[in-house]
């Protein structure tokens, strides 16, 4: 965390200097700049666009300082944050976007766009190289998204409803207590910035708020991702609360040559229409050393905790601990290395991906739909590797058939990730294909209603450990574990948490050295079912 202490001094330097800032422009010594000595109205009715990009540049020209909103609804267009700047809304103001397209130009910019284009296109707050700069206080900024939306992910297009934050290239930036609403698009999105600080900030941008009823039930929808880091290095999210339309804290790549690293999301609350807290989707460049910790995700549409790579990127040490979550409608936790093979930029490659030294512990789960469960998943010439789960507790909604559990699942090596991309899962619990070396230690695995398939299935999996699972099964269920052209397995301390006919069902000729001990099989009607007899020297039981 030395990034983080680090960045407080720089702040405590910074609001040195505003104290200290020359009166130049009017403003007192304090180096607070306000938009009515410009000329704001804050009326809401007023395009006060000028006014305040008016305070912004000379607290900039001052060398530093605050440009403080105080009560008022002030609507605005477009408006250039810059290096030394912190715009402040307070308590009782409001910041809204102007109805007005005209108001929000595209600007020519030095960073290449989600398509490789150098310019920028409609949002109310951007920065681009810029330095000690940030967004605080206790009011609001409202993106007016109701004005610009009108169909399934907005119509105009994506590129024609502003963002409320894009920052670009950007450095010690702090978010903090703002709560930004009703986005048109994408809440707010920071693209190759480093020394990051996002902390306490409500997003409420969540058209079709009631999971219980069909995406666009009420209203046609946009697309509001509640936060997303692109590229972006040595990054703090803390203390937030995320409700939004689309994705809700999303980590994305577009370069095959930069990365999101050095990234701590923590003590945050998460609900979406979409995915919880997600690790990929863009994925050209790479994913490296991120914690998630002490976080909880509720009625998300479709994950709570994915993980993916399918555009060349590499994931590596990744840690997630210590998260609760509720009303799951996808998957609980979703693993996945594909080859999409997606390009976000000219004159570049598409990388061998890869998706290793992973860490997913203290995971309490409840009500999560039990068709698409979790999954961890490669391909056949790429497995995942080196992927641990520890003290897992999730309970699933049931309803699965048992005829379900002999169901051929698809590669889909090019298709969109997420955890629904499989359909209904042969497991209810988790299904391992193509992975090499993975521990379940302690894993609690239960349904509300009952299901007939297996709590896992693992196929083509190298290096297998499970110890201390339980799980719940039926006596409809083919076996509780089962496991095909799996090697090198080890089964130790697990027990069937209900009765079942099956305890572990063994199939594919390249399943080989199987090891179980110390497991209590007492709810088992039979301990082992083998596919074919030329398979029982495989497994060794010890005593």
């Amino acid at each position: 965390m030395a990034f983080y202490f680090y960045h407080k001094i720089k702040m405590v330097i910074l609001y040195l200097l505003v104290a200290t800032a020359t009166a130049g422009y009017g403003q007192p010594v304090s180096g607070i700049f306000d938009p009515y000595d410009y000329g704001a109205k804050g009326d809401g009715k007023t395009i006060d666009t000028q006014a305040i990009q008016d305070a912004i540049d000379a607290c900039h020209g001052a060398g530093g300082g605050k440009v403080y909103l105080r009560s008022g609804q002030f609507i605005s267009g477009t408006l250039y944050l810059k290096s030394h700047v912190i715009l402040e809304v307070g308590k009782g103001a409001v910041l809204q976007c102007s109805d007005n397209l005209k108001d929000f130009p595209v600007t020519s910019s030095n960073y290449p766009s989600y398509k490789g284009k150098y310019i920028t296109n409609k949002m109310l707050i951007y920065a681009e190289a810029a330095r000690d700069i940030g967004i605080t206080g206790k009011g609001i900024i409202d993106g007016n998204g109701d004005h610009w939306a009108d169909g399934p992910y907005g119509s105009p297009s994506f590129s024609l409803r502003p963002r409320i934050i894009h920052f670009r290239n950007c450095e010690n930036v702090v978010i903090r207590d703002i709560t930004l609403r009703n986005a048109a698009s994408w809440v707010q999105s920071y693209q190759s910035c480093k020394d990051l600080n996002i902390e306490g900030i409500r997003v409420d941008s969540r058209p079709n708020k009631d999971i219980e009823k069909p995406r666009f039930s009420t209203v046609r929808g946009r697309n509001n991702d509640g936060l997303d880091l692109i590229d972006c290095q040595q990054v703090r999210i803390s203390g937030c609360f995320i409700n939004s339309g689309d994705d809700g804290i999303c980590l994305k790549s577009f370069s095959p040559d930069e990365a999101c690293r050095n990234i701590v999301i923590s003590d945050c609350i998460v609900t979406t229409n979409a995915s919880g807290i997600k690790i990929g989707t863009e994925t050209a460049g790479g994913f490296e050393d991120i914690t998630v910790q002490n976080c909880k995700v509720y009625d998300t549409r479709i994950d709570a905790v994915s993980l993916m790579t399918v555009d060349g990127a590499g994931l590596e040490r990744i840690n997630i601990s210590n998260i609760s979550m509720h009303n799951i409608k996808g998957s609980a936790i979703f693993i996945r290395l594909g080859i999409r093979n997606r390009l976000y930029r000219g004159n570049t490659r598409v990388k061998t991906p890869f998706l290793k030294d992973i860490t997913i512990k203290n995971v309490a789960g409840t009500k999560i739909f039990s068709a698409f469960g979790s999954s961890v998943t490669g391909i056949k010439t790429i497995p995942v590797e080196n992927i641990t789960l520890k003290n897992i507790n999730l309970e699933f909604t049931g309803g699965g058939k048992k005829e379900d559990s002999r169901r051929t699942i698809p590669e889909l090596e090019k298709n969109y990730p997420n955890g629904t991309m499989f359909g209904t899962l042969p497991a209810y619990g988790f299904f391992i294909r193509h992975v090499k070396n993975i521990t379940l230690d302690n894993i609690r695995l239960r349904f509300s209603g009952e299901d007939g398939r297996p709590a896992l299935l693992c196929d083509d999996v190298e290096r297998l450990k499970i110890a201390g699972m339980e799980a719940a099964g039926t006596l409809q269920t083919p076996a509780l574990i089962r496991l095909v052209n799996t090697r090198e397995v080890q089964i130790s301390d697990c027990r069937p948490a209900s009765p079942v006919t099956v305890f572990l069902e063994i199939s594919g000729e390249q399943t080989k050295d199987i090891v179980v001990s110390g497991n209590d099989l007492t709810n088992a009607k039979r301990n082992y079912v083998f596919e074919d007899e030329s398979l029982k020297p495989v497994l060794k039981e010890l005593q």
